[in-house]
């Protein structure tokens, strides 16, 4: 397959990822989600990035930077390999 219908499918898949079902896992199983994100990941910022992300009242990303204690660059890197992390290991 070429590179460029790889990417597009990624996309997809990101985008249906963070607008849609970790949004909905967050919310309803906040539970089952904090463990599927500490099995993905060993970093602490990442799982914190996406636990204020998804779970209880969900934070914009410039608001996690605030809460962090960070840039929001940061935020979206730990973010972006978080959903790269859960679509190579789907």
């Amino acid at each position: 397959m070429h590179k460029i219908t790889l990417k597009i499918k990624r996309d997809i898949i990101a985008f249906w990822l963070t607008h849609d079902y970790l949004r909905r896992i967050g919310k309803r199983y906040p539970e089952y989600f904090n463990k599927m994100i500490n099995d993905l990941t060993d970093n602490k910022n990442c799982r914190k990035g996406m636990l204020l992300r998804y779970t209880g009242e969900p934070l914009k990303f410039e608001a996690i930077a605030f809460e962090m204690n960070t840039d929001v660059r940061n935020v979206f890197s730990y973010h972006k390999k978080v959903i790269d992390l859960i679509i190579s290991n789907s």
